[in-house]
């Protein structure tokens, strides 16, 4: 079984990480509404990462294992047009896990450090991977994003006075646009997506999502901080009109594309909702769509332990 074990499944401890860091500015921004519950939420939030860093660990050591059995498996995945993409999840988790940490100084400090150097090479080693292979358009698909959300997650972990942080906002916006325009035009002219690649879509909630949050992080907010915060907004309202596309698909190992997305809108909606002088609007899309968040976790989650348990999810 392990010789299967899916690079994607850090994909699992990616959109969980996600989850528990809505958890906290859940927290944060009811404290703001004077609504004291701070002490309760972080008491979740902190059974909760810890619960996160130990499935890392499990993975890890599955992952590892795979590899002493079955290296050839992983040089396929590794020279894979789309699974290639996913590679970037273990080194997000890293750079999430630190965040979820951050207080503890020295688990921070390995865990960011390992974090940025994969990351950091497996931009250029995926980038370099297009260039060098004949591409084709029907491979694109949203989870090309992964690679460069990563570079949005280094500012998201990063402390503000790195002064590197810049550099991977830059490259990632960079790329954002680039691929969107491949990505786009691929989705609307050409073939629909494979059914265990429409959960995929929701991926493209993750740029401008975690775009605003790390450029209000670095920058403040402004114009282009808005641009960031209305494109997000539109995709969301979009989704919810392309609803009857997601409701009768079978369950594959991608639908946790659905989680660390969602869950980095959440994020971006309180920090409006911190933002624009406490307007209460933002306050209750937010509680509303951490609601919808939990029930996307508890379904995709229930569906991940029933199919690793038949093991079915081992056969994609």
């Amino acid at each position: 079984m392990l010789k299967k074990f899916p690079i994607m499944f850090f994909a699992v401890t990616m959109g969980l990480s996600g989850f528990v860091l809505a958890i906290f500015e859940l927290g944060e921004a009811l404290s703001i509404a004077r609504l004291d519950v701070r002490s309760e939420i972080y008491s979740v939030f902190n059974c909760m990462r810890y619960g996160v860093g130990g499935l890392f660990a499990m993975f890890v050591v599955c992952y590892l294992y795979k590899a002493l059995l079955a290296p050839e498996s992983i040089k396929a995945e590794f020279n894979h047009p789309i699974k290639i993409n996913f590679f970037s999840t273990f080194p997000i988790s890293l750079l999430l896990l630190a965040k979820l940490f951050e207080e503890y100084t020295m688990m921070y400090d390995v865990l960011f450090a390992l974090g940025i150097v994969i990351q950091t090479f497996l931009t250029f080693y995926v980038i370099a991977f297009w260039i060098r292979n004949n591409m084709e358009l029907k491979h694109s698909n949203p989870a090309w994003f992964i690679p460069i959300v990563g570079n949005i997650i280094v500012v998201a972990a990063g402390k503000k006075e790195f002064g590197f942080l810049w550099y991977y906002f830059d490259i990632a916006m960079f790329f954002y646009v680039v691929l969107f325009i491949i990505i786009f035009y691929r989705i609307l002219f050409h073939d629909q997506l494979a059914q265990k690649f429409i959960p995929t879509l929701f991926i493209m909630l993750a740029p401008p999502s975690m775009g605003f949050s790390t450029y209000v992080k670095l920058e403040g907010y402004d114009f282009f901080a808005q641009f960031l915060f209305s494109i997000m907004l539109f995709f969301v309202f979009l989704f919810f009109f392309l609803y009857k596309s997601f409701l009768k698909l079978k369950f594959f190992l991608s639908w946790w594309a659905f989680t660390f997305p969602s869950a980095a809108v959440v994020m971006a909606v309180f920090k409006m909702y911190e933002i624009a002088n406490n307007h209460m609007v933002w306050l209750y899309l937010g509680v509303f769509l951490f609601v919808l968040l939990c029930i996307i976790m508890c379904v995709v989650s229930f569906l991940t332990i029933k199919n690793s348990i038949n093991k079915s999810i081992f056969e994609e």
